[in-house]
């Protein structure tokens, strides 16, 4: 008997350190992001959000305008990203957590003949699970046409 109860206070003492331990950290999930981009896995890619994930894009007139509404439309967006663009890579240049938000600038090369690449922030918000459940995007407004 006394055998179980030293066990069992074991198992109390270690199972909330395990649990603790499994949690993903904000940084973690950033570098997870950027990773999947570079290894081209959009499945990798999508792992970090919510299913309700928002992604919202920053316009010219000063808005948020929304683009991608939802888990499945962002692994579909991601994909043929990854697909356009076969010879990305991204790379972390500064991470910043403030409360429930990492704001990660990263840059990102289109294709590997660019000398520069291109400075992207995203303020990422996460949810009580741990999981990203807005991203708000600020990039060069040409990005995509040189």
């Amino acid at each position: 008997m006394k055998r179980v109860n030293t066990v069992l206070i074991i198992v109390g003492i270690l199972m909330p350190m395990l649990a603790i331990s499994q949690n993903v950290s904000k940084k973690d999930r950033a570098k997870s992001i950027v990773d999947a981009v570079n290894k081209k896995d959009a499945s990798q890619y999508v792992k970090n959000f919510s299913e309700n994930v928002k992604v919202y894009m920053y316009e010219e007139d000063g808005n948020f305008i929304l683009k991608v509404d939802g888990k499945e439309a962002l692994f579909k967006n991601r994909k043929a990203h990854l697909l356009n663009h076969p010879q990305v890579r991204n790379k972390i240049q500064h991470l910043a957590e403030i409360d429930n938000r990492l704001i990660m600038h990263d840059i990102v090369w289109l294709t590997p003949e660019r000398k520069e690449g291109s400075s992207v922030v995203e303020i990422f918000t996460f949810n009580d699970t741990g999981k990203i459940e807005r991203v708000d995007v600020i990039q060069q407004k040409n990005l995509f046409n040189e």
